[in-house]
């Protein structure tokens, strides 16, 4: 086979990929994770994202620069606007975080709310007290409030409650294969978190709450396509 062959196949190939890569663009929402946790969460969803078999180019987890709300919000936005600039901006920009003790938290809540109305599709994903509120959900619904007592803070009681359930006893943070322990609750999860919504809604309660479900629900609907 001469050079120019070669070089002919392989530009073909080249091209066959990158119209593959332009139809699933066109297909595909494209979605970028900011997670305020380090470990727990991205593990969770990038377990998810295994699962649904959704690659990373549809659906980016991104390392976090700093653990606080505002970090994460502002951290999104930098990348957010980095993909823009070069022609290709994320379809949705989820920052997941939590209330815990936070001192940003409804200051990066207020920030996503004013980025959205600007037309920049950012979303909070918000846990009061924690995410764990949402691995509690997988065992069955509660809206019963967290609080913080002696040495251990709120977010400490919500694990102490999860560390009760079936094969939780030696939860840690930052745990891997959360998700696949969990996996065969996941809708009665989803059906739990949407009921506590409703409940907060009602009550104006806001201890606890978790927002996972809208993203598990967005991933979702990504491999339904």
């Amino acid at each position: 086979m001469g050079s120019d062959d070669l070089f002919h196949k392989r530009k073909a190939r080249a091209g066959a990929e990158l119209q593959r890569q332009k139809h699933e663009r066109a297909r595909n929402k494209r979605y970028l994770i900011v997670c305020e946790g380090t470990k727990t969460e991205p593990h969770y969803l990038g377990e998810l994202l295994e699962d649904l078999r959704i690659r990373q180019q549809v659906v980016r987890i991104a390392p976090n620069d700093g653990v606080s709300p505002d970090r994460v919000v502002a951290h999104a936005m930098a990348l957010y606007e980095g993909d823009a600039a070069a022609g290709d901006a994320y379809d949705t920009v989820y920052c997941v975080f939590d209330r815990d003790r936070h001192t940003t938290f409804e200051a990066a809540v207020q920030r996503t709310k004013d980025l959205s109305a600007e037309g920049k599709p950012f979303v909070a994903i918000a846990s009061t007290p924690c995410f764990e509120v949402w691995l509690l959900l997988h065992f069955g619904y509660t809206d019963q409030p967290f609080h913080p007592a002696g040495k251990k803070s709120v977010g400490d009681q919500v694990v102490a409650t999860l560390k009760t359930k079936p094969g939780f006893a030696k939860y840690g943070k930052g745990q891997k294969g959360i998700y696949g322990q969990l996996r065969g609750s996941l809708g009665d999860a989803v059906a739990h978190a949407e009921r506590l919504r409703k409940h907060g809604a009602a009550t104006g309660s806001v201890n606890p709450a978790t927002d996972v479900d809208m993203l598990v629900k967005a991933i979702q609907a990504l491999a339904a396509k």
